[in-house]
């Protein structure tokens, strides 16, 4: 590939990552704004999301060999299950959700902290701002019993927007590729 056509291919992924940031922004405003309808997409999404992950585990299962072959059916069959149950009972789906969401908020933001303090690249105080948020957020949200479902709709709202600002700033803080 030659110097130009790898930086035309730079400059689509960059471009690529702004609109999905964007959207994805727009999309986190939209489900904090709405948030009954909100409760029902998230719902379906978090199916759809485990339809999807079960078909990958049983696409992937083919590569193994002897039981394991079998257990990434079996982990497959069981993820396609429990997004048919995440369909017929999405209120449990969605408090087993924030709760999950709660967690991860805590994780994901201490991983980030540490990796902005690691790495100490461009915009190494963004990601440490981010992750310091994330984390204060989880915290709350696990402190919480009893609003699970309502904070799963702001968790999942407030976490669209800072992913689609955290995907905005990253592809303009790294140089496409070509560029370097």
């Amino acid at each position: 590939m030659s110097v130009a056509s790898g930086t035309h291919a730079g400059r689509g992924m960059q471009i690529a990552a702004v609109v999905l940031g964007v959207l994805t922004v727009f999309y986190g405003l939209l489900v904090l704004s709405l948030r009954p309808v909100a409760l029902a997409s998230i719902a379906v999404l978090a199916a759809i999301a485990l339809f999807a992950a079960g078909i990958g585990q049983i696409v992937l299962a083919q590569a193994l060999s002897g039981a394991w072959k079998w257990l990434g059916y079996a982990a497959g069959a069981a993820v396609i299950i429990a997004g048919i149950l995440a369909l017929v009972w999405p209120g449990t789906t969605l408090f087993f959700l924030a709760i999950l969401l709660a967690w991860s908020f805590v994780i994901h933001g201490l991983v980030r902290i540490i990796g902005s303090l690691v790495t100490r690249g461009d915009m190494w105080w963004f990601a440490l701002i981010i992750g310091i948020l994330e984390v204060l957020i989880g915290v709350w949200a696990i402190g919480s019993p009893g609003r699970e479902v309502l904070l799963l709709v702001n968790l999942v709202g407030i976490f669209l927007i800072f992913a689609g600002v955290d995907a905005v700033v990253t592809a303009f803080s790294r140089p496409a590729a070509g560029e370097r």
